[in-house]
């Protein structure tokens, strides 16, 4: 059970993300995604990039960015771009803000601080972000910016394990900017349909997102299933050491 914990840990913690997101929206009785976004979209015409940016740095922070919809914010003020050039200064600042929170968090962990947001929950996460990071190293980065609550991790991860710096930043920046390139172009094309990966707080959309960890968890097995048929069905460490997941 912990060998298939650690296999499907990225799709569980996604699982997770999506039902809190979930219970937030239902919990204080938020608005369905497409009246929201038109909410959003006016703050974000009032405050412009400024919002934007506090809304990234808050969402990419250890602990608060589970419960502030920092990635709703971003996708919306892409949505509404009224151009491509407007996008990629969007994304750009989202970027910035982004980086911020990372460069917080791995001083959390270098200078000892996560301790106090340990003791909210976060101590076996970070724990586990410890050990990933040991075991694989810089790619370890690169594999957790796709999501922020889980980059957030390996970021107090790297200051724990005094990661140098230069090199942190180095790998951080260029996590972000293939990840969030890649999400930028994805949500500027798709349109309102990305929000429902971001949840809206319908059954409709929770459906769609477990729908797609389902699929994603089933495609890690068979794929685990195959390397360990292959390799004459090896311990599970072995299988583990050879699957390129965190």
């Amino acid at each position: 059970m912990k060998y298939y914990f650690k296999l499907l840990s990225l799709p569980l913690s996604l699982l997770v993300f999506f039902i809190s997101v979930f219970v937030v929206w239902r919990l204080f009785d938020l608005p369905p995604s497409d009246i929201l976004a038109e909410y959003v979209g006016k703050w974000f015409g009032a405050y412009g990039l400024v919002a934007l940016l506090i809304s990234a740095t808050i969402e990419g922070m250890l602990l608060f960015g589970g419960y502030f919809p920092g990635v709703f914010v971003i996708f919306v003020s892409v949505i509404v771009a009224n151009s491509i050039s407007e996008a990629i200064t969007r994304i750009a600042v989202g970027t910035l803000g982004l980086f911020v929170a990372h460069m917080f968090n791995y001083l959390l962990g270098r200078y000892g601080w996560y301790r106090i947001l340990a003791k909210f929950g976060l101590k076996s996460s970070i724990e586990e972000a410890s050990n990933k990071l040991v075991k694989r190293g810089p790619i370890a980065i690169f594999s957790s910016y796709w999501m922020p609550s889980i980059s957030a991790l390996t970021d107090t991860a790297a200051g724990i394990l005094q990661m140098p710096f230069k090199k942190f930043v180095i790998y951080s920046f260029l996590s972000m900017v293939f990840w969030n390139t890649l999400a930028g172009v994805m949500v500027y094309f798709v349109g309102n349909g990305a929000l429902l990966l971001v949840g809206s707080g319908g059954t409709t959309e929770l459906l769609i997102q477990f729908s797609v960890v389902a699929i994603w968890i089933i495609i890690l097995l068979v794929i685990d299933f195959r390397k360990r048929r292959m390799s004459g069905g090896t311990d599970g460490d072995a299988a583990n050491s050879k699957i390129g997941i965190i």
